[in-house]
Order: structure tokens, then sequence, then C-alpha cells
């Protein structure tokens, strides 16, 4: 996801990078994390059902794990999480890297 081997903070007790072993539970609101739909989506009645019922699923929220926060120079905290995508079907799935916005997760409740 993102190597921080060399990452030297200049001041220890308020890192920019936050890390957590284990990852945290989190669901990712995939709306506001990519901007989908905008700029080269076709309609729905336009896509063929391979493409629906066999590609990436990325809609709603899904389930992830908060990797850690890096704080960003303007003081926004981006989250680095890994989302769990499946197909349509679920027959698949794949687990994807990602960076996002704070607002886009929110902690998955205590099971």
């Amino acid at each position: 996801m993102i190597n921080t081997d060399h990452w030297n903070e200049r001041w220890p007790d308020h890192p920019v990078i936050r890390t957590f072993e284990p990852a945290r539970p989190v669901k990712v609101d995939i709306g506001r994390a990519l901007p989908l739909g905008r700029g080269g989506a076709s309609r729905a009645d336009h896509v063929s059902m391979r493409v629906k019922t066999s590609a990436l699923y990325m809609s709603g929220y899904l389930d992830g794990a908060l990797k850690f926060w890096a704080r960003m120079h303007d003081g926004q905290w981006l989250a680095g999480v890994t989302v769990y995508v499946t197909d349509a079907g679920g027959t698949n799935s794949v687990d994807i890297d990602m960076l996002v916005t704070a607002d886009a997760i929110t902690e998955a409740p205590a099971t």
C-alpha cells in the first residue's frame, strides 16, 4: 500500500502517519471515495449483462480495513484502506488498496 520505511517524523510526539496493527474494520462509502458516474459512465441500459454481472461491483458501502491515517499539508487526514470488492454475483473478489478522504469511511460496529 504505502511504504513508510524511510519516513522520518520531525515531531515524533505528533506523527503525521499513524498506522494500525492489526487493521481496523471500516465501511467505505464508495460514492464519496471515488467520483463514479461522472464523465464516461454509460447508461445502465447500454451496459451488457456480461459486464453487469461479472465486473467490479463498487457501489454503496463496502467492507474495508483501515491500515493507516496520513496527514496532508493542509491539515486533512487521508485514510489508507483496503476495500474488499466482489463482482455483482459475489463469485469473484479482489482487495483494492486506496487512499480516501476521512469522510468516506466509518468505523464498523464492534461484533
